[in-house]
């Protein structure tokens, strides 16, 4: 059990460092991809709510350390755990279809997005450097194409 906590939390870390290598530059029209999110998501189908939200916290505040925006992605990152954890770990033996974790990546994203960029207009993190809708659908359309791609590659996941 402890090498699995283990192993996730480097797979963990590899989400963080593909967001800040490759995916940070991979942008379609300003919508950027969060791959930590989509990680964040299969973990509630391995573990308990309590340790889905250690990862969510933890990964979140070093994503917030390298993007110099400290406690934002921890935040909304942790609470989007809290929200969606019931709806998205209800029921891990069954092998979903690819529609199905679509609507629930996107559903998720959509989620965090807006709590982020809530947070994000209450804290003027970006005054004006990006576009709401841009944030909140084209973000969450991206984040939810880009996880049900992973989905297909990854296989089964038992």
């Amino acid at each position: 059990m402890r090498n699995n906590v283990l192993k996730h939390i480097g797979v963990g870390l590899l989400f963080v460092f593909s967001q800040l290598l490759i995916f940070q530059y991979l942008t379609i029209f300003g919508a950027i991809v969060d791959p930590l999110l989509i990680f964040i998501l299969w973990t509630t189908l391995k573990y308990q709510r309590f340790e889905v939200l250690l990862f969510a916290a933890g990964l979140g505040l070093f994503q917030d350390a390298l993007f110099d925006i400290w406690g934002l992605n921890m935040f909304t990152k942790t609470v989007t755990v809290f929200l969606i954890y019931k709806v998205v770990a209800r029921n891990p033996e069954v092998k979903l279809l690819f529609w199905q974790v679509f609507v629930i990546v996107l559903a998720s994203a959509t989620i965090h997005n807006v709590i982020y960029f809530a947070f994000s207009s209450f804290l003027d993190v970006y005054s004006s450097l990006f576009s709401p809708i841009i944030l909140i659908l084209g973000s969450s359309l991206y984040t939810a194409i880009v996880g049900s791609v992973l989905y297909i590659l990854k296989g089964d996941t038992n």
